[in-house]
């Protein structure tokens, strides 16, 4: 059974996610200072998001976030399941194993994405937490 009930469930999610991100003092700088527009496409249900590290942030936060359709280029795009998203948020997915076994796919500078990987290790407890936030505890694993 899909985490996810539709799209407006997944992207309510990922907004407070990603907001939470972007104003992170250990994550939102080391995204900011890679450069790199990111965008993330899960399918079932569909959901994009793009990461904008090249400006335009706002105050108190390191990076700008774009859902759905947007103009920007990405550097690197990363394609997977909502379900293989969400695993990998939660730290139960190792992104290095899931670009090797196709759980997810990746198109760009993949070298540059490698570079980001140990931005990523408190990600996990931060998605938890929107998740609780939320009111999501179903989402969160015992």
């Amino acid at each position: 059974m899909p985490y996810f009930k539709n799209e407006n469930e997944l992207q309510d999610i990922q907004r407070a996610f990603f907001e939470r991100l972007a104003s992170n003092p250990e994550v939102g700088p080391k995204l900011k200072d890679s450069g790199l527009i990111i965008r993330l496409q899960v399918h079932d249900p569909d959901g994009n998001v793009t990461i904008n590290c090249r400006g335009g942030a706002g105050e108190g936060r390191h990076f700008a976030t774009v859902f759905g359709k947007t103009d920007l280029k990405p550097d690197i795009t990363l394609s997977s399941s909502a379900d293989a998203s969400h695993e990998l948020w939660l730290g139960r997915v190792d992104v290095v194993s899931a670009l090797f076994t196709g759980k997810i796919k990746a198109a760009g500078d993949v070298g540059q994405a490698m570079k980001l990987v140990p931005a990523f290790k408190p990600i996990g407890a931060i998605y938890k937490d929107v998740l609780i936030s939320l009111g999501r505890q179903d989402l969160v694993p015992k």
